[in-house]
C-alpha cells in the first residue's frame, strides 16, 4: 500500500536518530530539492548555491551508476568522507535521492545502518 510522503517529516525523523546529523535533503533526479532542513545551531560549510552544486553531481553520479544495475545491483548508498564532515547519499524508493551530512564525532557505520532502516523499505508516491 502507498501513502504520500512528507518529506519534512522524514527528514525530522533522520535527524533524532543521531546528534551528529548535520543536514538532510531530498532532491529529485532533476535536481530539484524537495525539502531540507539543518540542524539548529550548526554552521553549515557549504552555502546553498554550493549545497545545490554537490546535489548536482550526486545526481549524475547516481545516473552513471544506474547503467551497471542489472550487472551489480542496485545501489544502496555512497559514503564521501571529509576532514570535517561526512555526505552520505541514498536513492529513495520514489526514485528521488537523499542526501546527509554528518559530523566526524559519531560512529559512521552505525549512523549509516541507522539512516537506511529508517529509509530503505518506505513505499510511497509523491504527490
Amino acid at each position: 500500500m502507498s501513502q504520500t510522503v512528507n518529506y519534512e517529516n522524514l527528514l525530522q525523523r533522520l535527524f533524532d536518530l543521531d546528534e551528529h546529523i548535520r543536514f538532510a535533503a531530498v532532491a529529485n533526479m532533476q535536481g530539484n530539492v524537495v525539502a531540507s532542513v539543518a540542524r539548529d545551531n550548526v554552521d553549515l560549510y557549504l552555502s546553498p548555491s554550493e549545497t545545490q552544486e554537490t546535489i548536482q553531481h550526486a545526481i549524475s553520479a547516481w545516473k552513471s551508476r544506474m547503467k551497471h544495475y542489472d550487472k551489480i545491483g542496485l545501489g544502496l548508498y555512497t559514503l564521501a568522507v571529509y576532514e570535517k564532515l561526512r555526505r552520505m547519499t541514498a536513492p529513495l524508493p520514489s526514485g528521488n535521492l537523499l542526501l546527509v551530512t554528518i559530523d566526524n564525532m559519531g560512529g559512521q557505520k552505525q549512523i549509516v545502518d541507522k539512516i537506511l532502516n529508517e529509509v530503505r523499505f518506505l513505499d510511497y508516491t509523491v504527490s
